[in-house]
């Protein structure tokens, strides 16, 4: 257990005294008041990580990055729906659009085109990674560190089906079956916009892990350009709902414009970060195989 509150350190600490303060804790017997020093000292080292020779810009974990954006998407979707002058200003802002005609469906069925295909292609673009994953773990003279990446990626996938499905299935039901929240067509035609970046941040998962093989490699960046059209189309459908409001801006309180514009920069925001990071992770492997 002392051994493994060393990895609570920063990198760079790890880097510069890691492996000495490992063969120290190794040298004699530690207690429960060794892993409370050494937990004590990560504290430290976190909280003065510029005085460690060789420490860079401490930065964000993308998870948590990833995770405090969904959780705004979250927030800012449900106590709309619960604020009755949301609703209610989500409500006449369809009645105006509707005023001027059919073009009004015609947005609200390409907003809702729009975010269900990024969905899709989110959740399809691991469909190439995981069959060769499936592929390396079939061929026993596979080096054992592809062998490792491709059942983590496999098991990754597995844990993640639930959360993906629960989210994609809140997406379905309130956009085509109006089953939930009755926010309308306005509602139907933006609800994707909170619920596609989650996934597409929860798929993130798969590349980010497979990248630990070079192996995989050609598999990640597909995936990383696949996500990155899957950004494009949610940030797309963002615009039909944007002419909505226009449209009906005399029956639309300032406030819920306000959470809408908001909510569209967070969403649009976070499917680009997956996608970029997803590009990146994608460029570091296939570089590595270049020299080769």
């Amino acid at each position: 257990m002392a051994m493994a509150m060393l990895s609570l350190y920063p990198k760079a600490w790890r880097e510069r005294y890691g492996e000495e303060v490992a063969d120290l804790v190794a040298s004699r017997p530690a207690g429960v008041r060794t892993v409370l020093d050494l937990v004590s000292g990560a504290a430290d080292a976190w909280l003065h990580h510029r005085r460690v020779p060789g420490a860079g810009t401490l930065a964000v974990p993308l998870a948590a990055v990833l995770a405090c954006m969904g959780a705004a998407l979250l927030l800012l979707w449900n106590p709309g729906l619960r604020d009755t002058a949301d609703l209610v200003s989500m409500r006449g802002a369809w009645a105006g659009a509707a005023g001027a005609g059919s073009i009004a469906g015609r947005l609200h069925d390409l907003a809702r085109l729009l975010h269900a295909g990024a969905g899709a292609m989110a959740v399809l673009s691991v469909t190439p990674l995981l069959s060769a994953c499936f592929a390396a773990r079939r061929r026993s003279a596979q080096d054992p560190i592809t062998r490792m990446t491709a059942r983590t990626v496999i098991v990754t996938a597995v844990v993640l089906v639930i959360p993906v499905g629960l989210v994609g299935l809140g997406f379905v039901s309130m956009a085509y079956l109006d089953v939930g929240y009755p926010t309308g067509p306005l509602g139907e035609a933006m609800v994707g916009g909170f619920l596609v970046p989650p996934i597409m941040a929860l798929v993130l998962a798969l590349p980010m892990t497979a990248a630990d093989s070079t192996a995989f490699g050609a598999e990640v960046r597909r995936m990383g350009q696949v996500l990155a059209t899957a950004a494009i189309c949610n940030t797309l459908a963002w615009v039909p709902v944007a002419i909505l409001l226009v449209m009906g801006r005399e029956n639309v309180w300032w406030s819920f414009v306000g959470t809408v514009t908001t909510s569209a920069l967070v969403s649009v925001w976070m499917a680009a970060l997956v996608a970029r990071s997803a590009i990146r992770r994608g460029r570091t492997v296939m570089g590595q195989l270049s020299p080769a």
